[in-house]
């Protein structure tokens, strides 16, 4: 039967102790394995999985039989019950650490993993992986460290102790703008009942993300008010299915053009009629981007669709850059830049300006006649006149 008391850390928070005894040691002393936890929950289930880690390998062997891959397993297993990890984030853990941490440490045992060779591993990663997934590379396998450590696995966190590459900060990400040739061909390379066309303009007008476009249902257009309810997104992560917006901010309902509600209507109108054409077999059409069939297309199959079409051009397409090029545009044309934020989902203003905004010559030259204004109107002959009455 486990024990359990709450402790004070230095800090002045809390954590809680479990334990429970397994046996005796070699002087007759009750053995015992303790877990620890930021709630009394969290600590039982971790009790329980140190628990079966015992009772397969035998605790004070742990460090000498657990491999990095079996620290995985325990560490992603950890994550997803006590941070409620969403699909999408468990799923890019999981790529990270099969593609780049598995092949060169996934093999070792945990009493070979020393400061030496972290360090030896980040360094070669850092020299061939990008930016961004480097980040990822340190969120895991840092984690991992940290619990092992935290847990009794290792007797030193070696991560404490790696020296990682600088990368120069980028004061604003200045994402590329997609070519404007390209985005004026892409509508004539397919007809106006293809999910392709209409995904592409809902993302032009709105600014809105591949997986929110491809989660629209028809009950999520106001016709009458000319509004979208982006309330979901699409996953294609172990099938096609409905998932949860990326954040809370991202549940929102748009104002949006009459050109496009016009397109909707269309689109919806030739989606009554294959239902007609194709009686049962149709897929029903519930999702705005559905096919003639009735049936939601995958978003990565259209990407890539539409990147197949532009290849005889010799053209280069990604559907994100569509929401990089509403952002910069929107502000261009002098949309309040808290509008613009809202309309994407995001939760700051700052967000959308470091991310989304790609700094035009256009954007340059306003500036300059807008401060010219500013000045000539400061030093206007009728202020002027009326600083001198003022003053004698």
């Amino acid at each position: 039967m486990s024990k359990a008391r709450k402790i004070k850390k230095k800090d002045g928070k809390y954590t809680y102790e479990v334990n429970e005894v397994v046996g005796k040691n070699e002087n007759g002393n009750p053995k015992r394995i303790y877990a620890y936890g930021a709630t009394l929950k969290e600590a039982k289930e971790n009790l329980k999985i140190k628990l079966d880690a015992y009772n397969r390998m035998g605790y004070q062997n742990l460090q000498n039989k657990m491999t990095v891959n079996e620290l995985y397993d325990y560490w992603l297993k950890n994550e997803a019950i006590n941070k409620s990890l969403k699909e999408n984030t468990m799923h890019g853990y999981t790529g990270v650490y099969n593609n780049h941490i598995k092949p060169c440490l996934g093999h070792l045992y945990l009493k070979d993993i020393n400061v030496m060779v972290v360090q030896n591993f980040i360094t070669e990663a850092s020299e061939r992986l990008t930016k961004y997934i480097m980040k990822n590379v340190h969120i895991v396998l840092g984690q991992m460290l940290r619990l092992a450590f935290d847990q009794g696995f290792i007797a030193n966190n070696p991560y404490l102790y790696i020296r990682k590459k600088k990368y120069k900060k980028d004061k604003c990400l200045n994402y590329e703008l997609p070519d404007e040739d390209t985005l004026r061909l892409i509508p004539t390379l397919f007809h106006e009942t293809d999910p392709e066309y209409i995904s592409f303009y809902i993302a032009l007008y709105t600014g809105a993300r591949c997986s929110e476009i491809f989660g629209l249902t028809w009950d999520d257009v106001d016709f009458e008010k000319h509004t979208l309810d982006i309330n979901k997104q699409i996953s294609e992560i172990g099938g096609i299915h409905e998932i949860a917006t990326k954040t809370p901010t991202s549940i929102r309902n748009i104002k949006v053009s009459n050109d496009l509600i016009e397109m909707l209507k269309k689109y919806k109108s030739n989606l009554d009629k294959f239902a007609l054409l194709y009686g049962k077999t149709f897929g029903g059409g519930k999702y705005v981007c559905s096919n003639s069939k009735g049936y939601l297309k995958r978003p990565s199959y259209v990407r890539r669709n539409i990147q197949k079409k532009l290849k005889p051009y010799n053209k280069e397409f990604r559907f994100h850059t569509l929401r990089h090029f509403y952002a910069t545009k929107a502000l261009e044309a002098g949309t309040n830049v808290k509008a613009v934020s809202r309309r994407l989902g995001h939760a700051s203003v700052q967000v959308t300006l470091d991310r989304y905004v790609t700094f035009t010559p256009e954007m340059d030259d306003e500036a300059v006649d807008i401060f010219d204004s500013v000045i000539n109107d400061f030093f206007s002959e009728k202020k002027i006149k009326n600083t001198f009455r003022s003053n004698s």
